[in-house]
């Protein structure tokens, strides 16, 4: 029993030395990325919640449970929408085999610069409080051995060693860089970071060494992109006590695209990766918006590791896209507004009277809207006028009449993220119309073209008023007179809805038609 008390003794001071603490990381650690650099916490508009679990097997016929579960939320600029700093909490629980235990919670914070519409410089800092132990309660000696029976905890193991317990803070910080495309998916980025930096007393076991920092960079580009596929060659290395762990390999991501009936687009990745001396890994994940879902193997390669026989890891993460308040405050309004003109149209269909023209084009958004009942391109929504009704205003002490608004389309064509492109469905309408407008050479057209919330004001300016000079390009080579269509861009100033989802910011790319009679 002394040589065992020993052995036990031996095992425990060369698991928890400094020299061997090396830093662990998960293998799917985009599902933990406070572990990897706190300067990540709040670099998207998204607010998030991220789960990681991992069983690894080793020789010593016990496994490794490891659970990680982190939260971020990001505090944007309320005139451009971009995060300018991020908080984030983790929590963690590493058991091995009963007998070792590590907790830890820490706190995350990080500010965000950016260096222009597609590059950000991120600084963050983070502070742990974790908690190691050590206990024999899970440990089985012959003294609990039953005939015919087998190992029994309900006997006591004979054992006298009390519980092991050691407790200490950390503090880290880190540096981190990242380009992104027009949809804010990145294509190139690094980052460095050190924990521990300020070396806190590792006390355990009696020992006065203190424990040693941990230096992590991380790398990856977009090397290869040819329509849905891209390849990313990608890197981690991670440097503790002499001990350096390097993860590299290739994540290959596909983009799904949205059907006709979905409101926002997939992608698939798939990962390779090797770590020399440890093991390879395949894993594959699935995101949405609003979601991501992954798994991962480990598996020895190349090489006989007794402490990674086989590793599972499921990873999961829910996100949810948070607005500024003058976005709020504008979706609001947005809907008060579209309130309003239900009644205010509402009340001009009961009381106005339909004349030949509003028939004609309300039968044209009528057919328009049944040319496929299973997949509607776009939806066209009519707001009619009392015609009776004329606006007046004093000038120079005469009255003059103003021109009225007949009718309001709204035409929401399926126009895809930097893009003002007309579908066949779309020129159809547009064509239908410009032979009705023929019949009426008193209307007038006023073109109004709007845009979702991403990228700048000036940006988003120019895209609607390219939209709206699409339409009207479009009715003048059909005939119609220039000095009878008129062009404007409003940008994203003017939401029908919220830009939360995908839905919402594909509703609010659209173009209005104003028709007013002289």
């Amino acid at each position: 029993m002394k040589k065992l008390r020993g052995l036990i003794a031996t095992i425990l001071i060369g698991l928890f030395s400094p020299s061997h603490a090396q830093y662990f990381q998960f293998s799917q650690y985009n599902f933990s990325q406070q572990r990897i650099n706190p300067a990540l916490v709040g670099n998207t508009r998204h607010t998030t919640v991220s789960l990681l679990s991992r069983t690894q097997k080793t020789g010593g016929d016990f496994n490794i449970m490891s659970n990680f579960l982190s939260a971020t939320y990001p505090l944007l600029n309320s005139s451009t929408g971009k995060p300018w700093s991020g908080i984030g909490i983790t929590v963690m629980d590493d058991r091995s085999g009963g007998i070792f235990k590590t907790q830890e919670a820490a706190l995350s914070y990080a500010l965000h610069l950016r260096i222009d519409r597609f590059q950000s410089l991120s600084l963050g800092f983070k502070g742990v409080f974790q908690t190691k132990s050590i206990s024999l309660d899970g440990y089985n000696t012959s003294r609990q051995y039953v005939p015919d029976r087998g190992f029994s905890n309900s006997i006591a193991n004979g054992e006298n060693i009390a519980e092991l317990r050691e407790t200490y803070h950390t503090f880290s910080a880190g540096l981190y860089w990242q380009r992104v495309d027009r949809k804010e998916m990145k294509i190139a980025y690094w980052g460095v970071s050190l924990f521990d930096f300020n070396k806190p007393k590792d006390n355990f076991l009696g020992s006065t060494n203190n424990l040693s920092s941990t230096l992590i960079a991380e790398g990856g580009f977009r090397v290869y992109q040819q329509r849905e596929l891209s390849v990313f060659p990608e890197v981690l290395v991670t440097s503790n006590s002499g001990n350096v762990t390097i993860n590299t390999g290739l994540r290959f991501q596909y983009e799904i695209k949205p059907m006709p009936n979905q409101a926002s687009s997939a992608r698939i990745d798939v990962l390779t990766k090797y770590v020399p001396g440890r093991s390879g890994i395949v894993g594959i994940q699935f995101h949405r918006e609003n979601f991501s879902f992954g798994a991962s193997y480990d598996f020895p390669f190349m090489v006989s590791n007794t402490g990674n026989l086989g590793a599972l890891e499921v990873g999961l993460e829910v996100r949810k896209l948070i607005s500024t308040r003058n976005e709020k405050y504008r979706a609001k309004r947005a809907k008060e507004i579209e309130a309003r003109k239900k009644a205010t149209k509402a009340i001009a269909l009961k009381n106005s009277a339909k004349n030949k023209t509003l028939d004609s084009l309300k039968a044209i958004s009528v057919e328009n809207r049944m040319t496929d009942s299973t997949s509607i391109k776009k939806l066209i929504v009519v707001q009619q006028f009392d015609s009776t009704k004329l606006n007046y205003e004093a000038n120079a002490g005469k009255l003059n009449q103003e021109p009225y608004l007949v009718e309001k389309i709204t035409l929401r064509f399926q126009f895809k993220f930097n893009s003002a492109d007309l579908d066949n469905d779309s020129e159809d309408f547009l064509n239908e119309l410009s032979k009705t407008l023929e019949t009426d050479p008193r209307l007038q057209i006023k073109i109004i073209g709007h845009t979702d919330n991403v990228g700048s004001h000036k940006f988003n300016e120019h895209l609607s008023l390219k939209r709206a000079e699409i339409v009207q390009k479009f009715l003048t080579t059909r005939g119609l007179s220039q000095s009878r269509v008129t062009a404007e861009g409003k940008g994203m100033s003017q939401p029908l809805t919220e830009n939360e989802t995908e839905k919402g910011r594909a509703a609010n790319r659209r173009v209005e038609i104003l028709l007013f009679r002289n």
